[in-house]
């Protein structure tokens, strides 16, 4: 079994398409899932969540989905679990109300009923559990230099062998006690010192899970020259990040 992961467009449509033209080229693949964050605080929002749903991407939801939810309904699906000091204010409520205004009915039905969490078993007969953040949560970041009792809790929160995850924008993968957890990256903004975007490939031959980043080059000089055109809130921040591949 051969599966891609994919997270973090927040609406980089170009990013997004560079990654679909590689994805074509490495595949074919038993299943391409989405992990989360895919409109917020980017250029073309409706974009890249119309593309999940018509390729048919099974998905989980991201902290900025569910923030985009609560503001498309006037907070009657408020964002879920969040830790304190997380919340959407100021600047980040003007990126949200940005994104909604430009989204359908249908692509916030879509965002609002994606799940937290989906397992798929392999061949081996082990689980790999999907998620954006944590298995508790689509808000508190668990780091790549995280302790590793932190990493821990979330493979024994999601009972299976294998985890992986976005939210942080640093793709990394780490054995702890026999089991493997991994961030996918980013496609829209890395924060990992790389711009380029990054989706992971999971094997399962039957021995149990393994994984693999790709990193696809795309024009991210150009992307940022329109987030400082645009009057997306924040697109200069964004595109100064958009360039080094930093937060």
């Amino acid at each position: 079994m051969r599966l891609a992961f994919v997270s973090d467009m927040h609406g980089n449509f170009l990013a997004f398409q560079a990654v679909l033209d590689e994805l074509e080229r490495q595949g074919p693949f038993d299943g391409i899932y989405g992990g989360g964050d895919f409109a917020f605080n980017g250029l073309q929002p409706a974009e890249c969540v119309q593309t999940i749903i018509d390729r048919g991407w099974p998905a989980v939801r991201g902290n900025t989905d569910e923030w985009l939810v609560e503001e498309a309904t006037d907070g009657a699906t408020p964002a879920q679990n969040v830790p304190e000091g997380m919340e959407h204010r100021g600047e980040l409520k003007e990126r949200d109300r940005w994104a909604v205004a430009r989204l359908s009915q249908e692509q916030i039905e879509f965002l609002k009923g994606l799940p937290v969490a989906l397992d798929i078993t392999g061949p081996s007969g082990r689980t790999l559990t999907l998620v954006h953040a944590t298995p508790w949560s689509t808000h508190p970041p668990v780091w790549h230099d995280a302790d590793d009792s932190e990493k821990r809790k979330m493979l024994d929160d999601a009972g299976s062998e294998a985890l992986i995850y976005g939210h942080i924008h640093h793709a990394y993968q780490q054995e702890i006690d026999g089991r493997t957890i991994c961030c996918m990256g980013a496609v829209g903004s890395p924060f990992d010192g790389d711009p380029s975007a990054c989706f992971a490939i999971a094997t399962d031959d039957g021995e149990g899970w393994s994984f693999e980043h790709v990193r696809v080059d795309y024009d991210h000089e150009a992307y940022a020259q329109q987030l400082e055109a645009s009057d997306l809130p924040g697109g200069a921040t964004t595109a100064a990040s958009v360039r080094t591949g930093s937060r």
